[in-house]
């Protein structure tokens, strides 16, 4: 299984929200599953292929484009999709709000390669990291990832970005599993279910997140 980057993904042997809810998950279906991180593009070509078995994270944008993804019907997540700034008076209102400021995002992420139309300048990032060293360096005016990655980013980098609020878009995240695993997709579901129903999923959501947004 594929996943994104810290604090959803594993990082220097902490683990992260998406790899313990799908453990977890996984786990009450009587299957072990081992988690790899690979950039965006990368990990949505290897599921796509076979290479991989599944990802843990992804909107349903990426099934028009990788077809032999089958999804899990139980949401994993809600993200948000931001903007970052370093200056503290920076509003945007929609994805249109990015047209007057140079703008960078991460290869891979299909939510901001198709909303993100207008911008004076464009540059896609290799990573987080290299995307929050354009902000420092005034290279960028707004950088754009969700809500943890980016908090978890600007906090490792020591970028005093603030976050831009309200999100330029909401979209429920789900497990994706190449189709030849397409049985386990509904029993997948009734674990992630199951798990928001007895306080799993809170408490590993209290543990790896909101400490994040705290000051």
């Amino acid at each position: 299984m594929t996943v994104a980057l810290p604090p959803i993904a594993p990082s220097d042997g902490r683990p992260g929200f998406a790899d313990q809810v799908a453990r977890e998950a996984f786990r009450r279906i009587g299957v072990e599953i081992e988690v790899s991180v690979l950039p965006g593009e990368r990990a949505l070509i290897n599921v796509n292929t076979g290479l991989d078995d599944g990802d843990l994270l992804r909107t349903p944008a990426v099934e028009k484009d990788y077809p032999n993804l089958i999804r899990v019907p139980e949401k994993m997540m809600d993200f948000e999709f931001v903007g970052y700034a370093l200056d503290q008076k920076l509003r945007i209102d929609g994805f249109g709000g990015l047209k007057p400021y140079g703008v960078s995002y991460t290869a891979g992420w299909k939510i901001y390669e198709q909303n993100v139309k207008e911008f004076r300048e464009l540059t896609i990032a290799p990573s987080l990291k290299e995307m929050f060293a354009l902000l420092k360096h005034g290279r960028a005016e707004v950088v754009l990832a969700d809500r943890w990655q980016g908090l978890w980013e600007a906090r490792r980098t020591g970028v005093e970005a603030r976050l831009i609020e309200p999100p330029l878009a909401r979209s429920a995240m789900f497990i994706y599993l190449n189709k030849r695993h397409a049985a386990l997709a509904p029993k997948v579901a009734k674990a992630l279910a199951q798990m928001k129903a007895d306080g799993t999923y809170q408490r590993i959501a209290g543990e790896m997140l909101r400490p994040l947004e705290a000051p």
